[in-house]
């Protein structure tokens, strides 16, 4: 299990997608077993520091990051 921890303004968003080559079996084996957890360890100033637990196979990306992801296929 993979662990990301980020800040989000008010709007700003998260995607949780598969991996790129990852299996979709284990991940459901995962997703089963464990879940995905998301943990606000603060809020201030209008931000949320976000604490996201997930399995290896699920991709974290911040918003602002889907776009180029998605072009470097």
């Amino acid at each position: 299990m993979g662990r990301l921890v980020l800040n989000r303004r008010v709007g700003e968003q998260v995607r949780l997608t598969l991996r790129r080559g990852a299996s979709v079996d284990a991940l459901l084996d995962q997703l089963e077993d464990e879940g995905v957890w998301i943990t606000v360890a603060e809020v201030e100033g209008g931000r949320a520091r976000l604490i996201i637990d997930a399995a290896d196979e699920l991709l974290v990306l911040r918003d602002e990051l889907v776009e180029r992801y998605e072009q470097s296929d």
